[in-house]
């Protein structure tokens, strides 16, 4: 990316927090009901046009839980009514990458995919190769890997009308291309367990909770806010929308026996665990 643009992307987001960041949780917004999935968790915001995302947490050993799942990811998205957009760092717990191989310690990897939520297909990852490749693609994001235990910044911005959205973990980053003037509908923070948004993951219960890792609130400068919307409201996940938790059940379907859940928001919104569950 060129250092102009970076640094007018910066500018904009610093703008935003540095007017309105204090006010974050003022204003308490509604929890709604469980989004159920086949392979997340953690909470999701809706009820606005959203502009951006962002969080720090600290990449698990995945190795800890190579008894209950094979892969491990902490990711942010950002959602159309018809697509979904996904950054997140990845590792495998296991040398088969299921729950109950032998454990290994790898680095995090970084990817971003964009999908179509009615069909469920792959439009474009920066993992691909031929025509399901998202277009100019840096070496330096796909080659990027992160150790476990390092603490990261994961982030998705946009600053209409241009027709990228700025994506980075740590210091790997990437101008993904999107309509001009895009309208995102929902944004979201958690954990992944699997390789797409409708993976089944096999998951075997620990016998008590387990704590994955905790997201936590950005450090200013530049950045003062986990989500930011069209209208330059900003703030936590708990601070003017309404609020979902994102739970993951065992058979992937909703009603089903839950295997992973976010911990209780604390932090004006800021901060929250996601938990195997027995």
């Amino acid at each position: 990316m060129r250092r102009t643009l970076a640094a007018s992307v910066i500018a904009v987001i610093a703008g935003i927090g540095l007017a309105i960041g204090g006010a974050a949780g003022t204003a308490l917004a509604r929890t709604g009901p469980a989004f159920q999935s086949p392979e997340q968790a953690g909470y999701a915001v809706a009820g606005a046009h959203f502009t951006g995302v962002e969080a720090w947490v600290r990449l698990p050993p995945a190795a800890r839980f190579a008894r209950e799942v094979g892969q491990v990811g902490v990711s942010a998205q950002v959602l159309t009514p018809r697509l979904i957009i996904d950054l997140k760092a990845t590792t495998c717990s296991t040398s088969t990458c299921r729950p109950g191989g032998r454990p290994v310690l790898r680095s995090y990897r970084v990817q971003a995919a964009v999908y179509n939520r009615s069909s469920h297909a792959l439009i474009c990852s920066t993992a691909a190769s031929g025509s399901r490749a998202c277009p100019n693609v840096p070496s330096s994001f796909r080659n990027y890997r992160v150790r476990p235990g390092k603490k990261v910044q994961l982030y998705i911005i946009y600053a209409p009308p241009w027709n990228f959205l700025f994506l980075s973990v740590g210091a790997a980053q990437y101008n993904l291309p999107v309509r001009k003037n895009s309208a995102f509908v929902q944004a979201r923070l958690g954990v992944e367990f699997g390789a797409n948004p409708w993976s089944s993951v096999p998951v075997r219960a620990p016998r008590t909770p387990i704590a994955i890792t905790t997201f936590s609130r950005p450090k200013p400068p530049p950045f003062w806010a986990e989500v930011i919307t069209a209208n330059g409201s900003s703030g936590g996940i708990a601070g003017w929308w309404a609020h979902h938790p994102v739970t993951m059940t065992r058979s992937g379907r909703p009603g089903g026996k839950l295997a992973a859940r976010p911990g209780k928001l604390s932090d004006h919104g800021y901060r929250f665990t996601v938990y195997l569950e027995p």
